[in-house]
């Protein structure tokens, strides 16, 4: 019997030694930091490269800077091949890629075969020494246009940007990530270069790699083709600051059938236990079929078929968000049902709708980790978050942490003195909506 509990103990040891050894961190001479996560046995390898270089760094007269530059990675030629021979090596090789640009980061991703993963650095190597020809530019430059053009007929994307244009001070801050027409038009070679040269650097990149790989000859890899990326000089996030008060928005587009509606109100810094009480908040309102909105809203009134809440992530602090869709008959009364909903903090943060946020969560993260995509995604997160280790062991266990009096601090928080409201409508709701938010407190 000692012998089979023996056993057992050492058995369990070594799980987790195997489990905390899959990941490893190292950094390059040249200061580039790289995270390696073996996540697998299947012959699969993801590279995630983000760099600190999001939209809230677009000049003045300028914004969509970011997104040029980030898509001119794979559309312009690099040293060795013109930019149709890139993409053809892409596809040659089975390489998925993609680049995508936020608020606080253009992200490089790629994911081959392991016996591509040569062909796979060699390409990622290729386009992050861009030689940003103005062919590429102009070509990059027309399609985003085109694409911020085609967000005037999206319904849903106006109503939620109005309300973040009028919650968050900073310019920086709240336009879109594509930029504006003229800013993106404002755009020469010259601007591109130059933010190339001064956020694309060691101190603003990390490099994660998750898969089936062996850690000994990624490492070998990282070094071969990342150590010419050149030092420079770390660049910070700007503070965030919410406007106070009420603000409303309407768009009016008279041949709509129902109005998009969005509430944003101000939310909490990553990784303080406010933010993670705002995500149980946020699933217990709105999260799922049988979430508290849903059930009043939806199943009670017929007001919506669908009503959510969410907490959308800034590189500083973060917004809670509430949307839903409604027909024209009952925009007011759903504005004033959902603003109800909220202010009754009692009715859903109670005991048992706290234990199923959190088993949900507990649950939900771990399974959104089944690719090494998303491992490697959640790796580069980490690194710029501030966490040491597995940056999802630490989110559920600051989950379990939350006790009621910590939802109810940060619902009152949220929904205390500042609310901002955009719609999309038939017509012009301004005015009564203004009334109505007043006479849920807000002033």
């Amino acid at each position: 019997m000692k012998r089979i509990i023996v056993a057992a103990i050492l058995i369990f040891v070594f799980s987790l030694t195997s489990l905390a050894s899959n990941l490893v961190e190292g950094k390059l001479k040249n200061g580039l930091v790289y995270r390696i996560y073996k996540s697998s046995n299947l012959p699969i390898i993801s590279v995630n490269i983000k760099v600190k270089a999001g939209s809230v760094f677009d000049p003045k007269g300028k914004f969509g800077e970011a997104y040029v530059v980030g898509n001119a990675l794979e559309n312009c030629n690099s040293p060795k091949y013109k930019a149709d021979r890139l993409r053809f090596l892409f596809d040659k090789y089975g390489v998925e890629s993609g680049i995508s640009v936020s608020k606080g980061y253009i992200t490089i991703t790629a994911t081959a075969l392991k016996k591509n993963i040569v062909p796979l650095f060699c390409l990622l190597h290729e386009i992050l020494n861009s030689k940003f020809d103005q062919k590429g530019i102009y070509y990059v430059k027309r399609n985003t246009v085109n694409a911020i053009k085609s967000l005037k007929n999206d319904k849903d994307y106006l109503a939620i940007h109005s309300a973040f244009v009028s919650l968050i001070k900073e310019k920086s801050y709240n336009h879109t990530s594509l930029g504006t027409v003229d800013g993106v038009k404002n755009v020469t070679g010259e601007d591109v270069v130059g933010f190339f040269k001064k956020y694309f650097n060691t101190s603003n990149m990390v490099v994660s790699i998750s898969g089936g790989c062996s850690v000994k000859n990624m490492e070998k890899d990282i070094e071969f083709y990342f150590s010419s990326i050149k030092r420079g000089k770390e660049i910070q996030f700007s503070q965030v600051e919410f406007n106070s008060g009420i603000h409303v928005r309407d768009i009016v587009k008279p041949n709509t059938q129902q109005s998009y509606i969005y509430f944003a109100f101000p939310g909490f810094e990553y990784g303080t236990r406010e933010y993670f009480a705002s995500q149980l908040l946020a699933f217990i309102l709105g999260g799922n079929l049988n979430s508290y909105l849903m059930k009043d809203i939806r199943t009670k009134h017929g007001y919506a078929y669908s009503v959510f809440s969410f907490v959308y992530r800034l590189p500083k602090k973060s917004v809670f968000v509430v949307g839903l869709q409604t027909q024209n008959e009952f925009t007011l009364n759903a504005i004033d049902e959902v603003l109800k909903d909220i202010k009754s903090f009692d009715s859903y943060i109670t005991d048992e709708n706290l234990k199923l946020s959190k088993d949900y969560m507990e649950g939900s993260i771990p399974i959104a980790l089944q690719t090494p995509q998303s491992i490697a995604s959640a790796l580069s997160d980490g690194y710029f978050l501030g966490i040491n280790g597995l940056p999802w062991e630490f989110d559920v266990n600051q989950l379990k942490k939350m006790r009621l009096g910590d939802l109810k601090k940060a619902a009152k928080a949220i929904f205390s003195n500042t609310i901002s409201i955009g719609i999309v409508s038939y017509k012009d709701f301004t005015k009564s909506i203004e009334d109505i938010v007043r006479r849920h407190g807000y002033r």
